[in-house]
């Protein structure tokens, strides 16, 4: 039997599977997680992505219906300092045009459809180095060249 994601891990999910065509198009060889603590288990460069805060909107007084502006994280786990500023470069050059919003089913722990169902719009980019002033040496070799980016999403949609 499978499952349908509700609409927080669906754009999750939309937003890793742009990012990984994203590199495989520019030719970047980087693994993505969507789990923060993985990034710490798998060898450098990793990208993880995971859905932050949401802010629900209400559409119109005296009714439930609302819309809502989602805050995409996305850390990269660089080598060095270059690959740092390449791979954050690339991915807003890609994503700030917006990123297709697919609906998922699982079964069996793994993905069985992926349906087409509108696009986010990327309504702004913040991108800082997470540890910019900091002695190198004393961080975790997946911290040194850390970088974050947040995105501000909506669908578009009233929920």
């Amino acid at each position: 039997m499978s499952r349908l994601y509700r609409q927080s891990r669906n754009i999750e999910a939309s937003v890793i599977d742009r990012i990984q065509n994203i590199l495989i198009e520019a030719g970047f060889t980087v693994g993505v997680e969507k789990t923060f603590t993985n990034a710490y288990k798998v060898e450098l460069p990793v990208i993880v992505v995971r859905v932050g805060d949401t802010i629900h909107e209400f559409a119109e007084l005296s009714t439930t219906n609302t819309k809502r502006t989602v805050l995409v994280l996305i850390d990269i786990f660089a080598s060095s300092d270059g690959q740092r500023l390449d791979l954050k470069d690339c991915l807003i050059s890609y994503l700030k045009s917006g990123i297709d919003y697919y609906e998922y089913s699982t079964g069996k722990g793994e993905f069985q459809t992926k349906t087409k169902n509108g696009r986010m719009s990327v309504f702004s980019i913040l991108d800082k180095q997470v540890f910019p002033d900091v002695n190198k040496s004393t961080l975790d070799e997946h911290d040194k060249w850390r970088h974050l980016i947040t995105l501000n999403l909506k669908r578009g949609t009233i929920e």
